[in-house]
């Protein structure tokens, strides 16, 4: 990373990582071992497909959620109302939890 300039930055969730690691992978011969270890993890924990969690980070978004905590949810996917809660350690629940969980249950 020495000498490369940040031009944007943005939220992704790792299916949207792991699909830009595989691509990486699949244009050249050789990974490095990071991008190795990487792609492992991604494989062992994502759970939507890129698709997927675009359109629940959308529909998060609508609910009124902030760009960073929809990604978090798309990728952890809390099954209840505590895991929710462990999202939203350092804030307050919103009022619309429940609606929240319902539209994460749709993609699980």
């Amino acid at each position: 990373m020495i000498g490369k300039e940040i031009i944007s930055e943005r939220y992704v969730t790792i299916s949207q990582v792991k699909d830009l690691v595989t691509n990486k992978k699949r244009s050249s011969e050789e990974i490095s071992y990071e991008l190795g270890c990487a792609l492992d993890y991604l494989e062992k924990f994502t759970k939507l497909n890129a698709e997927d969690s675009k359109e629940l980070v959308s529909k998060l978004i609508n609910l009124g959620l902030d760009e960073k905590t929809s990604v978090k949810i798309a990728d952890v996917l809390p099954e209840d109302l505590d895991d929710l809660k462990i999202i939203f350690y350092k804030s307050e629940i919103p009022k619309n939890a429940k609606e929240i969980l319902d539209v994460v249950s749709q993609y699980r």
